[in-house]
């Protein structure tokens, strides 16, 4: 997630034998006709929505997820994708895809399906397994899939005349409070999301499936589910790979301002340690510190018609959405060199020279493929509440930032209204199944420091494999090369340390 409300989270993650597969081929999935569990899920196998140009044997179908109550409707419908290992070697146990967020998609329409996970598979197809792809709850193409276009609307309105922070804040808390009512009363099951019901419905789908056991890769948010999948029920679990580790026991929510303040010293600290970046743009976070006073009080006007951005035309890039933007630039790997140069052509007004950074920002902002009502529904049930005094302490810590985190931005009082759920609970036992995190030292939103500490408290030492990456931020398998022979090689003998030559990997420039 990359809003100006700074709550961002999310992320994506060599043609081996590919054995005598018909070129084109889409195929029903085993059972062509539907099949119900006890608790109500059902699969219903289904043609594919999208077009097969691979040599790969694909089939689809839909989840309906286990009624919240016997005699109740199933509250979703989830497209489910599986592509079939069908080379030799083909091992039983299925690699399970969880994406991050919440409320990300799991890019399962026919651009997505077609221009990235057909290739992703086929450059994975060492792993010798087949590969479940599907939406959560509320996401993507799943039915109903909850968002508001409110959002869209807001962030064109804040874009374009910008208030102070608090004032921005309340403007997103009252479309946030009018969404939920739009749903509600629209009788959306919005108390029907969680991470523990996330897991529920992986559980169901590989008993659908006539799997009996898989291998979890999570990214970001999607590594919280699968350490919840982990718990309630290990004997599904042969292997976890995490990536972005936001582990049990950490809240995004509480954390975000020291994680905000984490990713500006950082980009100070790049340009104090580079003696090019020193010649380049003098001293940078005094740089830094003149453009925020002066974006307070005389924002650039930047036309933006041209981005097709809704009504959007023109923005008005203040402080705060500066802020947002730098943050944002960090999610993307080897970002860190260039940053600096992005705030000196901002103070010399060379707008042409910053556009790249402006418009990457805006067009996340814009970005409907997020769901609000999901992150937001998920996040508040998943961690403990947080109270004002707490937030309050947390944010004088950083003065510097005090004006941009308004400590009465209870979002949770809106999409939580009605708390059942206890929350995800660290287990006092460490896990023994076999892990592999990757983390990335310049990652803002889950960082290394994360991984670095859950491994050592909540991991068993001898069957977990942490790999650190200097210049890699968020996502690591899609910006490391060697992380997926690492990958490949952990699932196939999870009992062995992995290894990679990484010296083959192309540095940045």
């Amino acid at each position: 997630m990359q809003k100006i409300i700074w709550l961002l989270l999310g992320g994506l993650v060599i043609v081996v034998g590919l054995g005598l597969v018909p070129l084109h081929q889409t195929t029903m999935i085993k059972a062509t006709v539907a099949k119900t569990l006890p608790n109500g899920a059902q699969f219903v196998p289904s043609e594919c929505w999208f077009t097969n140009t691979t040599n790969l044997s694909v089939s689809c179908g839909w989840l309906h997820t286990a009624p919240p109550q016997t005699g109740a409707p199933s509250a979703f419908r989830l497209p489910v994708v599986i592509m079939r290992h069908a080379g030799l070697g083909h091992q039983p146990d299925p690699l399970v895809y969880l994406a991050g967020g919440p409320g990300s998609a799991a890019w399962l329409d026919k651009d997505g399906v077609e221009n990235h996970w057909l290739a992703w598979f086929e450059q994975k197809y060492a792993m010798k397994r087949d590969l479940i792809l599907f939406d959560q709850r509320g996401t993507g193409m799943s039915e109903p899939a909850l968002g508001c276009q409110a959002y869209r609307d807001l962030s064109a309105s804040v874009l374009s005349n910008p208030g102070t922070p608090t004032d921005n804040a309340r403007r997103y808390l009252e479309v946030s409070q009018q969404c939920q009512e739009q749903l509600t009363q629209a009788k959306q099951p919005l108390n029907e999301l969680g991470t523990h019901l996330s897991a529920q419905d992986v559980n169901d789908l590989l008993t659908l499936l006539d799997y009996q056991q898989s291998n979890l890769l999570g990214v970001s948010y999607g590594t919280r589910l699968a350490l919840e999948i982990q718990r309630r029920f290990p004997e599904r679990v042969r292997s976890l790979t995490l990536d972005s580790l936001y582990p049990l026991g950490e809240h995004l929510l509480r954390d975000w301002p020291e994680l905000l303040n984490n990713s500006l010293q950082r980009l100070f600290q790049y340009c104090t340690a580079d003696e090019r970046c020193l010649l380049e743009n003098g001293d940078i976070e005094a740089r830094y510190h003149a453009l925020m006073a002066q974006l307070r009080t005389t924002p650039l006007r930047i036309p933006v018609a041209d981005l097709q951005l809704g009504n959007l035309q023109e923005l008005q890039l203040n402080d705060e959405i500066l802020l947002a933007m730098l943050f944002d630039a960090q999610y993307n790997s080897h970002q860190l060199k260039y940053l600096p140069s992005f705030i000196r052509h901002l103070q010399e007004g060379r707008i042409d020279l910053a556009r790249e950074y402006i418009n990457n920002y805006l067009y996340h902002q814009f970005d409907a493929a997020f769901r609000e009502p999901v992150f937001w529904a998920v996040e508040c049930s998943d961690n403990p509440a947080i109270s004002r005094d707490s937030m309050v302490a947390k944010v004088d810590t950083y003065p510097h930032l005090r004006y941009y985190l308004p400590a009465d931005y209870d979002m949770c009082s809106v999409w939580n209204k009605n708390r059942q759920h206890p929350g995800l609970q660290v287990s006092a036992e460490r896990l023994t199944v076999p892990s592999l995190i990757l983390s990335g030292e310049d990652d803002p939103i889950t960082p290394a420091a994360w991984a670095a500490k859950a491994a050592t408290k909540q991991f068993a030492e001898d069957s977990t494999y942490l790999f650190r990456f200097s210049g890699i931020a968020h996502s690591v398998l899609d910006n490391k090369p060697c992380a997926s022979d690492l990958f490949i090689g952990f699932i196939n003998d999870p009992a062995q340390r992995p290894r990679a030559d990484c010296r083959l990997d192309k540095p940045q420039d």
